[in-house]
């Protein structure tokens, strides 16, 4: 015998399911078929390795260029720097020809696309070059104040300083592993060979 209760559910289900309202069978949606679900898989993974193989190259092609750039530049600097010493130290006498020297060091730097992570320390060269290029202009002009050859020399190694500090900069930027030298040489690592800019 049923409770006046439970009638009362059994005939509000009876009326459901005339009603068409109620289903005694549960509807079950078959599993997802295990080939999708590989297909799945398999594309992520081939997304994953193809996002993986072009960020290793634009990394590496980035890090050549940053190599050829400072190759490049390094030699400017170097031939630059040392045409400024010459001239300092009395090896070089010929002032008119030095300028026009150093102002042809400083169009070649000027000239040379730096990558975007130097663009920075790309500057502070360009600044370092004019700075000697200036000191050499005033030395043409023969009329020669050691007061004002000297804050002119300790201007240059106010930039020589921010060109090497923007260029650590730049490599923590791209994380490339260096090291500086007691003697302010940078020795840099890139795809494992090592390079130095003095």
């Amino acid at each position: 015998m049923l409770t006046p209760a439970q009638q009362k559910v059994k005939q509000e289900l009876e009326e459901l399911h005339a009603n068409g309202l109620f289903n005694k069978e549960v509807e079950c949606n078959p599993p997802a078929s295990k080939r999708s679900m590989n297909k799945w898989i398999f594309s992520l993974i081939g997304v994953f390795l193809l996002s993986s193989f072009i960020i290793l190259n634009l990394s590496f092609s980035n890090h050549e260029e940053i190599v050829s750039y400072l190759t490049i530049e390094q030699n400017y600097s170097k031939q630059s720097g040392q045409l400024l010493n010459d001239i300092l130290e009395k090896r070089n006498l010929d002032l008119q020809e030095a300028k026009e020297a150093q102002a042809k060091f400083l169009s070649k730097e000027r000239a040379v696309k730096a990558p975007a992570s130097l663009k920075n320390h790309h500057q502070d060269m360009i600044a370092v070059m004019e700075q000697r290029l200036a000191i050499l202009s005033y030395l043409v002009a023969n009329n020669i104040d050691p007061v004002r050859l000297n804050k002119y020399l300790m201007e240059l190694n106010v930039k020589q300083e921010l060109a090497a500090d923007s260029l650590l900069k730049a490599f923590e930027q791209e994380k490339i592993d260096y090291v500086v030298q007691e003697d302010g040489t940078v020795q840099y690592w890139i795809n494992s060979k090592s390079y130095q800019i003095n």
